[in-house]
């Protein structure tokens, strides 16, 4: 059997950088209607990120008015401090999330924006302007999904353990999820370090889009012919 020429043409090296340290998305199918989205696992309700935001600058607001109007020191509690900057942060960082839509009825993916308004029960949202699309294209041109892990250092991003512990470099394994297209070239989608999640989020968006999954992660190892004719062998 030939070698396929578009993965001899893939790149191996990890196409993003800094990956975050817990799983950012997760992948729904809509089989019935025709579509999936890679879906962030931060709310993105509307509503909901801004009765967040508003008790977070609430509670910010009582917490330095009570400080002030004491005749007491008044010692504030961890927690509610933690909570004050997660309610305040949480949704300024859900708004950095995009959701990812691969819709068969017209024919495409792209990244979408937060829905601000509501959409019909069951559909997709409708497709942006081709020219508006910051990320997106046809269906036809996705040839596989490809998978590869990389190192990521605190000093690039941030540590799991919490804030303490930025003062220490740690490390910890990253791993992207991306397109490729029949050219062999690539596009990233997500990276996060939950590997047994991003794997089940790849094996069904592979099935559902009728694409090889070229998983490399555990064969980073090896030089980059041996790694490409271990991947063409686990799929032809």
């Amino acid at each position: 059997m030939r070698s396929d020429p578009v993965l001899q043409r893939t790149s191996w090296i990890p196409l993003a950088r800094n990956g975050h340290a817990w799983r950012t998305h997760r992948l729904v199918v809509h089989e019935a209607e025709g579509w999936a989205e890679l879906r962030p696992n931060l709310p993105h309700s509307r509503p909901l990120l801004i009765v967040s935001e508003a008790t977070g600058l609430i509670l910010i607001v009582w917490q330095i008015a009570r400080d002030v109007l004491s005749s007491t020191d008044v010692v504030t509690t961890g927690w509610l401090a933690w909570l004050t900057v997660v309610l305040i942060f949480m949704p300024i960082y859900a708004l950095t999330l995009r959701t990812v839509v691969f819709d068969f009825r017209s024919g495409r993916f792209w990244e979408q924006r937060m829905a601000w308004q509501a959409r019909p029960k069951g559909a997709p949202p409708a497709p942006p302007a081709r020219s508006t699309a910051a990320v997106g294209g046809s269906l036809s041109g996705i040839y596989a999904i490809q998978l590869l892990g990389e190192s990521v250092s605190t000093s690039g991003a941030f540590a799991p353990q919490g804030l303490s512990h930025l003062r220490h470099r740690y490390f910890y394994k990253s791993y992207e999820l991306n397109l490729v297209n029949r050219r062999g070239g690539r596009l990233n989608l997500i990276d996060h370090a939950d590997l047994a999640g991003l794997r089940r989020d790849a094996d069904q968006l592979a099935w559902f889009l009728d694409v090889p999954l070229w998983d490399g992660v555990n064969n980073q190892g090896m030089s980059m012919t041996d790694l490409k004719m271990e991947v063409w062998r686990n799929n032809f």
